[in-house]
Order: structure tokens, then sequence, then C-alpha cells
């Protein structure tokens, strides 16, 4: 028996790249699905469709006629199913090979198939509520005869599972138990008539989240039934590796012309909407009307053939770009269905999606519309920020500064003009002042994260007013930060505490957002007020002449605070953290938890510019001298562990894969020896990998998310970067050996 297996590549929420395996041959995912039927396109000659490679053909059949018991007489015809997955197509775009009859198993389960079958669901037109018993009796029946007269025969097969959307509550809880009982049996499960029920926007999420919730995640998601081109971002986007044309022929028989954001009847159109070949053969003949010539039908279906297929490479460079989120973004602004579904998704499941993108990346984030506040990236970062940074010292001020336009900040021209105004007025004492960049989407950048993705790599639309929403979001994520700082750890103030002062040096939406921030400080500390620089009569902005004035004379009239503050002696200024080492800290506290960050800077680290300009190399100190830590790269500002880096964070229990074995055959950990994981961990984390004792054995990249990591039967865990060599028993130690190799490449 040929072996047939899918597994996931990379993943993006829930959107995976991956690939499926039949046998000697292999197909990509995300992918479309053809029909190969010939009483489908009946009227076309096959040698005209021009079908490019790589993809995967069904045939349809009903293996078990289980249909023929459950159906009507008049419905048979179309009581279809089964498929496949050879290579159907060949560059000269010829249909051959047709699979052959699944009727063929019974004589011999145990010979080779070529097709994956997709086992199929049709039910009469009837009125849901009157016959609702009949339905979940009809499914209960269906199942059971796949369960007791199929996979009996058919022991070593795997099929797909095709369901049609239902609203009521009867049939999801039995469709998961079902799957579940027999799922050695399911490659997949394909659901229909999604798409058709938009308006159900609700139940169709709550459909498909519990099933990811309740069924394996190495499992392929089909999606059948009525969908077009224009909602192919938003279906990937919930998690659907292939989707199913079949509907597509249906309709280009019919006269439906696709467009990339758009569908109409053929005879409505005064010209066709694309240049390609098949569009400039049916120019001459607009506009049309009456019954359609087999040449029209033809080449209606070539264009959406090629909609599709260009659809879906689109999908895939965005998705290998990594921004596939501000594509889809762009698309559902051509259906209001559409984006209320992807609203739903950020307001009801954000935690599903979210902890399911990875942190490290470098791509542009576009943010455009409203429904960019909620995007994954953003969360991510603004729950990084408040959950597990924290500020490195107890600073005795802290400024808040407007964002800019080029990033990282302090590479901006208006940036350069701040922290020269604020040398000018502090002097030595530059380092006591905390400097703070407020912005929306991303909230609060302390200056030591301003490299970190997305904070360096969002891109707003600037008109200098700011929505009510924006103001909220910001003012909310600066509260929480300031809260941090250890001059406001008492639980309430009775009067004005002046151990500490924030400058506001801001105007416009900031100055507002800042405003709202004061008031819910003010809940625990009625006393406390932000000294503000820049008032309604001051004429520029923060980084003119002008208001750049008034904050230096005013640093110079509080600059006392700071000088108290500030270390008298050498013994006291060494022990203080230095510049690195506070940017160091807090990267390594956003990348690997609160307290990661103290694991690396209370050793004394520094950050030495690496052999190339993408990365800057850090190091710790002991007795031995210095050691590699890990590599700061330049583009994500984040963190690539080296072998004692990783070993460093051992204790920290977090980022960690635990094997139930002793020793690690190979550079790969796979699901069937994985004893544990960090469930809080993301797709491309960095991991510290350790075997059933807790001992060191290197350090990987995740895969995918640890939920779907820990729902899968089978599949990758992580891939080792680097694995530490151990020691023979009854060899002695090279002290010698093992630092060369702790401070070698990784």
């Amino acid at each position: 028996m040929k072996k047939t297996r899918f597994e996931i590549k990379k993943q993006m929420g829930l959107t995976r790249k991956g690939r499926i395996t039949f046998g000697e041959k292999s197909f990509s995912t995300p992918n479309l699905i053809f029909p190969t039927n010939q009483n489908l396109i009946n009227k076309i000659d096959p040698s005209t469709i021009l079908l490019p490679d790589n993809i995967i053909g069904y045939h349809i059949e009903d293996p078990l006629h289980i249909l023929d018991e459950t159906t009507p007489k008049n419905l048979k015809s179309d009581c279809t199913l089964i498929a496949h997955q050879t290579d159907l197509f060949t560059t000269s775009n010829e249909i051959f090979g047709i699979p052959k009859s699944l009727n063929a198993l019974f004589e011999d389960p145990l010979q080779e198939l070529e097709n994956i079958p997709i086992l199929s669901e049709i039910y009469p037109n009837t009125n849901t509520n009157r016959y609702l018993n009949y339905e979940v009796k009809s499914l209960e029946h269906r199942l059971k005869l796949y369960s007791e007269v199929l996979f009996s025969k058919a022991k070593d097969q795997k099929f797909i599972m095709e369901f049609n959307f239902k609203q009521e509550k009867e049939f999801l809880p039995l469709i998961i138990e079902w799957i579940n009982e027999n799922i050695t049996h399911i490659l997949g499960i394909q659901l229909s008539n999604l798409f058709k029920n938009l308006m159900n926007a609700t139940d169709i999420l709550h459909w498909i989240f519990t099933l990811k919730q309740k069924i394996p995640s190495d499992l392929i998601w089909i999606l059948g039934g009525q969908i077009f081109p224009q909602d192919y971002a938003l279906a990937l986007y919930l998690g659907f590796d292939l989707i199913d044309a079949r509907t597509i022929f249906q309709w280009s028989m019919k006269g439906m012309y696709i467009g990339s954001n758009s569908r109409q009847w053929i005879r409505e159109l005064q010209h066709p909407l694309c240049s390609c070949n098949f569009c400039s053969n049916l120019y001459p003949l607009m506009p049309i009307h009456g019954e359609l010539a087999i040449e029209t039908q033809s080449n209606i279906f070539n264009h959406n053939l090629l909609e599709m297929v260009g659809e879906f490479r689109r999908i895939h460079q965005y998705f290998t770009d990594a921004t596939f989120r501000t594509y889809l973004e762009a698309k559902i602004h051509s259906s209001p269905l559409a984006g209320s579904l992807l609203k739903l998704i950020d307001v009801n499941y954000a935690a599903e999606i979210n902890s399911r993108y990875p942190l490290i990346n470098t791509h542009p984030v576009m943010c455009i519309g409203s429904e960019s506040y909620t995007r994954p990236e953003i969360s991510n970062f603004i729950n990084r920020v408040k959950k597990e940074v924290t500020p490195s010292r107890a600073y005795p001020m802290a400024i808040i500064l407007p964002c800019s336009a080029k990033k990282p900040y302090s590479q901006s021209k208006s940036h350069q003009r701040f922290q020269k105004t604020i040398k000018r007025a502090t002097g030595k004492y530059y380092t006591e002042l905390h400097q703070i960049i407020i912005t929306s989407p991303t909230g609060v950048i302390p200056r030591e994260l301003e490299r970190v993705f997305p904070a360096a790599h969002y891109d707003i639309p600037v008109t200098g007013s700011w929505d009510e929403t924006e103001i909220r979001s910001t003012g909310e994520a600066l509260a929480s930060w300031i809260l941090k700082y250890p001059a406001f750890q008492i639980p309430s103030r009775t009067q004005q505490d002046e151990s500490m002062k924030i400058i506001a040096h801001l105007s416009g939406g900031y100055k507002l957002a800042c405003q709202y921030a004061e008031t819910l400080i003010q809940k625990t500390h009625p006393k406390f007020t932000f000294h503000y620089t820049i008032d309604g009569n001051t004429h520029g902005g923060a980084s003119s002449d002008s208001t750049l004035s008034i904050l230096q004379e005013w640093l110079q009239k509080n600059r006392t605070l700071l000088e108290k503050n500030y270390p008298q002696s050498k013994a006291e200024r060494m022990t203080r953290l230095t510049e690195d080492e506070i940017i160091i800290r807090a990267t390594f506290d956003y990348q690997f938890g609160k307290g990661a960050g103290d694991l690396i800077s209370d050793r004394g680290a520094v950050m030495i510019k690496g052999r190339w300009p993408q990365f800057n190399e850090v190091y710790v100190y002991d007795g031995a001298g210095k050691l590699l830590v890990g590599r700061y790269y330049m583009d994500s500002g984040l963190f690539k562990l080296a072998p004692l880096g990783a070993e460093l964070l051992l204790d920290h229990n977090r980022n960690f894969v635990k094997i139930n074995e002793e020793d690690l055959r190979g550079t790969t950990v796979f699901k069937p020896i994985l004893a544990s994981l960090d469930e809080t961990a993301h797709p491309d984390d960095d991991v510290v990998v350790i075997d059933k004792n807790g001992e060191y054995l290197g350090v990987g990249e995740l895969n995918s998310s640890p939920q779907d990591i820990l729902s899968a039967l089978h599949g990758k865990v992580c891939k080792m970067r680097k694995k530490i060599k151990r020691k023979k028993k009854g060899t002695p130690s090279a002290d010698l050996a093992l630092l060369k190799e702790i401070e070698g490449d990784d």
C-alpha cells in the first residue's frame, strides 16, 4: 500500500503551507482540486483546457452506493463521490489516467490504489426544522455504514470525509465524535456550503474553530461548495488547505464571468475585464445574449480557470513574503460579508489565531484600515510588551515622545533632534531619563525595543487626527506601562509623590491618548499628573525649534531629580546596566518571557558588531572569559540563540521541548517522542530541547504552534539548529574542546 500523509511545513495563524505525499508523488498546499469527470465538462474538448502543473484532480464515484439507500431516486445521479490524488495532468494539458474504481478495493483489499476517496454528503432540499430528526438519523446511518462496512474492508486505506454545514447544534458533536473514533481511516475533511451561507458567520466560525480544537491538526482541510476566487484568501486564513473548484466549472458553463474581486454574468458585460487570450477571443462577440456557443463557454471556462490559478499564485507569494494578512485586508473590502467575518474572527477568536502567528519576522506591516488595529502581529506585540517586559531600573524620570515615519525611530531626524536636546539638558545624567515612544496601532514602544518586529516594520496613513479607537488603545497601553515603574508600585498616593516625573512632549492625537492614560492612572494614583511641554498656544510640532527649547528648559529646571538618582561611586555605577544590557534584557524578556533577560544581563552582557552587518553578537562573562549567547539580528530586532544562550535559559521553563528519550537520533524532534513543550511558544520560536531527565540537548526552532503540535497524530515538532556533543560514558571531560564548541559558529 502506498503511504499517504500530510505534513505542515510552515504556519502563519491558521493558514499553513504543507505537502501531501502519495507514494512517490507529492503536492503542495494550499492548492486547488479539480474534477476530472467528463460529465461535468462534456461540451468542451479536453485538449483546449489549459490546466497547470502540480495541481490535484479528483474523479467522482459512490464506492458503497450508500447514498442509493438514503437518497430519493431523482437525486441518485448527483450522489457523487470519490476522489484522488494522482497526477492527472501533463504539460500538454491532456487529461489522462482516470483513477481506478474503488470497487476493486473489495476484490483485493491489499492492492495499491491510485486515489484517495472523498466520502460525499448530499441531502434532499427539505425544511430543516421539520426534517431535522430525519437528517440527524440519516447522518448517523451514513457514518455507521462507513465505519462498519467500508472501513472494515479498506483496513489500510484513508479517506476524506465531506460534511455539509448545518446551523443546528445536533450535528457538530456527532461529527467530532465519529472522526476521533475512526481517525486511523481519516486523511482529511471537506466542509461544503460555508461561503454560501456567510450571513450565518457566527455559526460558521463556531463550526470551524470547534473542529480545529477537537480533532487532530494534521488532517487535510478542504473547502467545497460555492466559493469564488475573491474569497480564497479568507478561506485559507480560516485554515483550509485545498479548495474544490467544481462549482466554478458549473457556473462557467452557465456564463458566469469571474474577476479577481467580482463575478458577473457574461450577458451583463460590455467587454471582458481582463486581457488574457481567452478574453481577447470573447471581445469581438461582446455583448453576448442568448444561448452560449461551445466556443464561448470554453473561453469563459478557461478565463475563470486562469483567475483561480492566478489567485492561488498570488496567495502563495504573499504567504512566502509573510504579507498574507495585508493582502487579505485588501481583499475583504470587495465584500461586506467577508469584512464582517474577518472582524468577528479578530474579536472572538483572536487567541486561537494570534498564538499561531510567529513572533520572529521582518516583513512590512501595512496598517491601512481599522481592521489593522487587531491584526495578529500588532496584537502579539502589544500583549508581549504588556505581560513580559518591565523597565530595567527605577528611573526617576521618563519622557513620552511621538513616533516617526522612519524606523527604527532613532534613525529619524525628529528623534535625533529629541535626543540631542535631552543630552544638552541632562549631560552625563542622560541615562537616568527613560524614553518611551507612543504610536498607533502598536501602543507603547520603550526605546530599547524600537528595533523589535513589528515596532520597526509597521506603517500607517498619517492624517494628524486620531479616531477614538486609536486614542483608547494607545492610552490603555501607556497607562499599563507607566504603572510598571517602581515609583508606581504602591497601591495609592494620598498626595503627589515627586520620586518620579513623567514628561509628555506631545501634541494632537498623541496628547489626547496621553491624557486618556492620565485618567486611567489617576484611578489608583489620584494626585498623579503628566508634565506637558506643548500646550495649545505653542506653534510647531514636537520636533520644532520652539517646542524643543521649551523641553530643554524644563529638563534643566528639573535636572536635580536625575542627579539624586545617579550613582555617586564608580562601584555603584559598575552595578548599573549598560545601554547594551538594557536592550538585551528587554529583548530577551519580550522573546522568551519575563525574567529571561535577567538570566543574561546579570552575568554582564556585551553586544559586539558581528562579522556580517546583519547581526551583532552577544556575549556574557564568567571565569572562563566571554561566551557567545546568541546573535541579535538587526532586521528583526530579535535573537537567535547560541548553544550556551539556550542552556542559560534551561531553568527558566519557557520555550522548551522535552522528549521522552535519553538522546535524540538525528536533528529533528518528531511527535512520537515528544513528552511536553511550552504551550505559550509561537511557531518559529527558538526552543531549548531537553531529554527525559531534563538534561540539555541543544537549541532548535519550533515547526508550528504548540496547540497544533499537541493535537497532531504525527509530524515534526522542531528542527535542531545546534545539537551539543555529549561526552561518552567513561571519557574524561575536555573543557577546552567544549569551550571552543560553545564559542563556535551556529
